[in-house]
């Protein structure tokens, strides 16, 4: 296991080197330099989901699937960014910038979902526990929003709703940790 872990590092490494000297050779308004950093930046927002993924599967064997399907969205979801920005796409423009934009929004849900579970503990209080289920839901209700709101033009949902949805998300993805403090502290 330790070998595959040294091999997944050097490619890493290695592709991120690939990236930085194609950035560092082009100009500034190079079409190759601008493809180089979408991909920089494609990859550094999937790794987050990655990282929260691979935490997860760790921290929760018991439920697993859910970091293992975080890593299959975001193999999803690199391949359909990638596309788009290499612009060689096997589907129509419209259905690839969906499949895109569709995969993204999963992979970005299940990778904070597995954030905000990776934490998970049977001794909880029971209002920790309810906040986080609370806080999962807002998330995957604004997601299918967003998606929603893709399929549709965007013409279907109010705007105030995402407001809200994602003020409420906020709210609960930074009120845990405090919640999780409080009922460990000492009276």
């Amino acid at each position: 296991m330790r070998s595959w872990l040294r091999i997944a590092i050097a490619l890493l490494c290695m592709g991120a080197a690939v990236l930085i000297v194609v950035i560092l050779s082009s100009g500034p308004h190079d079409s190759d330099s601008g493809k180089a950093v979408g991909v920089a930046v494609l990859v550094a927002f999937l790794s987050l989901s990655i990282a929260a993924a691979v935490n997860f599967v760790a921290r929760q064997p018991g439920v697993a699937v859910v970091g293992y399907l975080t890593l299959l969205a975001a193999g999803v979801a690199f391949a359909a960014t990638l596309n788009q920005i290499l612009g060689h796409s096997l589907l129509s423009s419209g259905a690839s910038a969906k499949t895109t934009w569709y995969s993204l929004l999963a992979t970005f849900a299940l990778g904070n979902t597995c954030g905000l579970l990776a934490g998970y503990d049977d001794l909880d209080p029971d209002s920790l526990k309810l906040s986080r289920l609370g806080t999962v839901v807002v998330l995957w209700a604004l997601v299918i929003s967003a998606i929603g709101e893709i399929h549709s033009h965007g013409e279907d949902i109010d705007p105030r709703a995402f407001g809200v949805m994602a003020l409420l998300y906020v709210l609960g993805a930074l009120t845990l940790p405090l919640q999780r403090a409080l009922a460990n502290s000492p009276d």
